[in-house]
């Protein structure tokens, strides 16, 4: 891959794993998963979680639309 990939992996995957996180701990908080005893029914981690995964969505987002242009010098 060239640096010009990355520029748009590296948001998409991140912005992905920040989405099930915040699915993880917004389904913990409401008490969907359990085995936790700590974490279960915790109202905190449903917005928390809310939030982590809309920022994921929003990094996805970002790696998908934008323009990453490589710049070239002019000849010397």
């Amino acid at each position: 891959m060239t640096e010009l990939d990355m520029r748009k992996v590296i948001p998409i995957v991140a912005g992905i794993i920040l989405v099930l996180l915040g699915i993880g701990w917004a389904s913990q908080g409401a008490g969907m998963m359990g085995g936790s005893g700590l974490m279960d029914n915790n109202s905190a981690l449903i917005y928390l979680g809310g939030a982590v995964a809309v920022l994921g969505a929003a990094l996805v987002v970002f790696g998908v639309i934008s323009k990453t242009t490589v710049k070239t010098l002019p000849p010397a």
